[in-house]
């Protein structure tokens, strides 16, 4: 059965008219009156929301800026398995790097899917709080840390990942580390960054005695080598930040005639296949977008069925450590 503007102005108790209205609004009042019709519309599985079959099937929107490269094919490819085990469709939609009305346009895609998660690194806070206003009590998350998020937010645990590797390092024997940290901006880079220097400063006798302000590309990465060259630092552990800084860190150290990991050891985060078919293999911290889509996906599902709001919550996925060669000391 087709739902209809009727079926939610008799669960409303209002009128057609005024469902009518409410639904093609640009922007929304935010009314008692208005809520509950959108609260109605979700639960009925109104088109304007739900591609409605005959399983009242959810559409949830991963939207996300389109880059090249391995992390944004994973990221992609862990929705599309977890969609496989859910009743619910995975939409995928792009938006342009330069788009200077992006937070119209998602409140704009609140009124054609069931729920939205947002991969966008560039939104602030003050992003999120116009988002929340425009889109009232609706489904939404964040797939990305932030240090006082607004919506709901499911992501990995940044912190532990880079509190385990430096835990690493000193369990190979190290006590001098290195760090390429991450864009300033970027919340998942903060954590990272404080998770790897809090082991270190938690024992008197590790030092960090090199850092470099990447921006989480291979070419920061061959930056950050021609700085660390001048130092003549050797027998040092180095967290990349990320696995793309690592690989331009150690293409141009090996190019230097440098040996890994016989002068440093380094290590990154994401787990890239590349990670296996470098040389040396890299180690690196392993997250799982599978398991990201999949608690991503019930968290959408479990708010359209609670007709619940996104708070602000945080529910982190574990991450894991995979080592490999470059962080291996040589006896």
């Amino acid at each position: 059965m087709r739902v209809t503007l009727k079926h939610i102005a008799d669960d409303t108790g209002l009128s057609i008219a005024t469902v009518s209205r409410a639904l093609s609004r640009q922007k929304r009042n935010h009314s008692a009156s208005e809520e509950n019709i959108y609260a109605s519309a979700r639960k009925l599985g109104y088109p304007l929301f739900i591609n409605a079959d005959e399983n009242h099937q959810l559409s949830i929107a991963l939207v996300m800026k389109l880059f090249e490269g391995e992390f944004y094919a994973s990221l992609m490819n862990g929705f599309y398995k977890a969609s496989e085990s859910s009743t619910s469709e995975i939409v995928f939609s792009y938006v342009s790097k330069q788009n200077d009305n992006l937070v119209e346009d998602i409140i704009k895609l609140s009124k054609k899917y069931s729920g939205i998660c947002l991969f966008l690194p560039s939104m602030t806070n003050n992003d999120y709080l116009k988002i929340k206003e425009g889109v009232g009590q609706y489904p939404i998350i964040s797939l990305l840390p932030s240090k006082n998020p607004k919506i709901d937010t499911v992501c990995f645990d940044s912190y532990r990942g880079g509190y385990m590797l430096a835990k690493h390092f000193e369990e190979q024997g190290y006590k001098k580390f290195g760090y390429i940290s991450g864009p300033a901006k970027r919340a998942d880079a903060f954590y990272r960054k404080n998770g790897f220097l809090n082991h270190i400063h938690e024992n008197d006798d590790l030092e960090l005695v090199w850092s470099f302000e990447g921006d989480f590309t291979s070419s920061a990465g061959k930056a950050a080598f021609a700085e660390f060259k001048k130092t003549g630092l050797k027998d040092i552990a180095i967290f990349g930040g990320n696995d793309y800084s690592c690989f331009g860190f150690m293409k141009a150290a090996i190019e230097s005639g440098y040996k890994i990991p016989d002068d440093f050891i380094i290590a990154g985060y994401d787990n890239l296949s590349f990670c296996e078919t470098f040389t040396p293999e890299l180690t690196s911290i392993a997250t799982d977008f599978h398991e990201l889509g999949k608690k991503s996906i019930r968290t959408i599902e479990n708010m359209v069925a609670d007709n619940s709001d996104s708070y602000g919550n945080i529910s982190m996925i574990p991450v894991k450590i995979k080592i490999r060669t470059s962080s291996q000391r040589r006896r």
